[in-house]
């Protein structure tokens, strides 16, 4: 956490620079985004099990395309907090010796530095609205990983069990980075000269694997974490 709002920061002092060079219509501003994670399956006995509310913020920058100014390069540096909840199937003997089956919870809490590379198609202004689409692609590293899951656990008497444990660092189970897809649309009100608020909503759909060295039976477990966001910032 401490990594990340320093990365932030260095950003934000930075920027007065980068305005000070603009004379093409390079734009700098604040983006808030509360989001709503999940995780999907590609593994068979691994489930999703629900959502997770998280909140992506920090400093976006864009930079025109041509002279027409309808065209943007977007990107930033933000904090990303996120996660999702899943299941997986176990089958142990219990203390009656009979054969149980039972999908064992977890629910993981994730944060990650996250640099979006986008192309934003824009209208012409009505009134003091345009209206916006984006596409891109996002890479994210991991600083933070903590769950709350079940397991397994086998007592002295070589008897199974389970185990629960909260909040507990599950860093080494994830994978280091994230890559995506990100599709959007939104619309921009001018207030006044350069100060404009945008309101959108983004889809972020993922293309690497959560997990790592995770096993389903004799298979490697796959997840793939994705979000919706409303996407809130301020130009200056």
């Amino acid at each position: 956490m401490k990594k990340a709002l320093l990365i932030l920061a260095a950003a934000v002092m930075a920027a007065p620079q980068v305005n000070a060079q603009d004379d093409g219509g390079v734009r700098l501003g604040i983006k808030v985004a509360p989001n709503m994670s999940w995780l999907k399956s590609d593994t068979k006995g691994l489930v999703n099990d629900g959502s997770k509310i998280g909140l992506t913020f920090g400093l976006v920058t864009e930079f025109p395309i041509g002279s027409a100014g309808n065209y943007r390069f977007g990107t930033g540096l933000f904090l990303n907090y996120a996660g999702g909840n899943y299941k997986q199937s176990f089958t142990y003997t219990d203390a009656n010796s009979q054969v149980v089956t039972r999908e064992l919870e977890s629910k993981t809490k994730l944060q990650y530095i996250e640099l979006p590379l986008t192309v934003k198609l824009m209208t012409n202004e009505i009134g003091y609205m345009r209206y916006y689409g984006r596409l891109g692609l996002s890479a994210a590293v991991n600083i933070s990983a903590k769950g709350d899951y079940e397991t397994i656990a086998t007592g002295p008497n070589g008897v199974a069990g389970i185990s629960t444990f909260e909040d507990e660092d599950i860093k080494e189970f994830i994978q280091p980075f994230r890559a995506g897809l990100i599709v959007g649309g939104g619309m921009e009100y001018n207030f006044s000269g350069s100060t404009t608020v945008q309101v959108g909503l983004n889809y972020h759909n993922g293309f690497t694997n959560l997990l790592k060295d995770t096993k389903v039976g004799d298979k490697e477990a796959k997840l793939i974490q994705n979000y919706l966001e409303l996407d809130l910032a301020v130009f200056f």
